[in-house]
């Protein structure tokens, strides 16, 4: 879709009075405003007036898509959301709920809102409680950007894609400040292999869930294909070091086997799992776990931005690992993405037993 359908996502003039009519009989604080949309068309928004502060802006409140998305996939969806502001004129506010799956009700008592469990607020950000203009970001308008980037991670050409790159890559910048103690793990991680200097190919090793082949997800690449690819990655380019980002247990320890000559770099305190449930719902006895596994997967994501290399399958933890490379005006030296297809079957992801 390339240009916005309007029949489909848009509001026609009678939905906008019945709108502004359910408001008035209801007694809301709401409003209905039209503001100009993509291409010269308009959007019909609604407008809460939470309080009495105007700050001449409307600010526009984003929140996870839904209970499941992993880690990385709610940061290609608040890309969506974070796209729809920038075309708007309105100033993003990201605040996650309970619904988000790495929400620690322990956490939550230092950390009201979780998205600040990792990210700093961006510098214009506003309280969205006493706001005079709130607009609530709602799934269709996230759908809609969606669709018309085609913000997918199981497609290769979209890893290239400029338009994507050119975009996306301005509003990590800005948007996806990762709090300094994520970023200096990652940054003491890689520092003694580059003060030896040399390269780092980052590895991302997709495992658990994608094992059990949900439809729509990307075909498994086990941990044969990882290691024949690996060797294929260390004979193209001169990698003096190898750093692992996985979920899945199994594959460590045979990494560091198989290339016992190279310098292997890896989290060592990551909950990782060997079996075919994503490590995002399994518990654990250990304090802030779901937290923790928040924590885990963005040092991950951004240690492989780090890297000079990247090697993976096709998952929103590379597709995001490579924004941050591009919204620093870098670019991998060597990343090869395997594409194995998407899975075709009968079976739906299920998040939660």
């Amino acid at each position: 879709m390339t240009m916005i359908d309007r029949k489909k996502w848009g509001f026609s003039g009678i939905s906008v009075f019945l709108r502004k009519l359910k408001h008035v009989l209801k007694g809301d604080n709401v409003s209905v405003k039209k503001i100009p949309g993509i291409s010269g068309d308009y959007d019909y928004l609604e407008i809460c007036h939470n309080g009495s502060v105007d700050y001449g802006k409307i600010i526009y409140v984003i929140k996870e898509n839904c209970d499941h998305d992993g880690f990385c996939a709610t940061l290609r969806f608040i890309l969506c959301y974070l796209i729809f502001a920038e075309q708007h004129g309105l100033v993003p506010k990201i605040v996650l709920s309970e619904d988000f799956v790495y929400y620690d009700e322990e956490k939550s008592k230092d950390i009201s809102n979780p998205w600040e469990y990792y990210f700093l607020q961006a510098e214009d950000s506003y309280d969205e409680t006493n706001a005079k203009n709130v607009c609530y970001g709602n799934y269709y308008q996230m759908q809609m950007i969606r669709e018309r980037y085609d913000m997918s991670a199981y497609k290769v050409e979209n890893y290239y894609n400029g338009e994507i790159l050119g975009i996306c890559s301005p509003l990590v910048k800005k948007y996806f400040v990762l709090r300094p103690e994520i970023i200096s793990d990652a940054e003491e991680l890689l520092r003694k292999a580059r003060e030896k200097g040399g390269k780092i190919l980052g590895i991302h090793f997709r495992g658990t869930d994608y094992k059990y082949g949900y439809n729509g997800h990307p075909v498994y690449i086990d941990e044969a294909q990882m290691i024949a690819e690996i060797k294929m990655a260390i004979e193209s380019e001169e990698f003096s070091a190898l750093f692992l980002a996985t979920d899945d247990a199994s594959i460590c320890d045979k990494i560091e086997s198989c290339f016992s000559e190279k310098e292997v770099l890896l989290f060592r305190d990551v909950y990782r799992s060997v079996g075919d449930r994503s490590v995002a719902f399994c518990e654990s006895e250990r304090k802030y776990h779901h937290y923790l596994l928040g924590y885990e997967i963005a040092r991950d994501m951004y240690t492989l931005s780090l890297c000079d290399g990247l090697l993976a399958g096709k998952s929103s933890v590379g597709f995001i690992s490579n924004l941050y490379k591009h919204s620093r005006n870098e670019e991998y030296e060597f990343m090869h993405i395997i594409d194995n297809g998407n899975q075709v079957s009968d079976r739906q992801f299920l998040a939660k037993p």
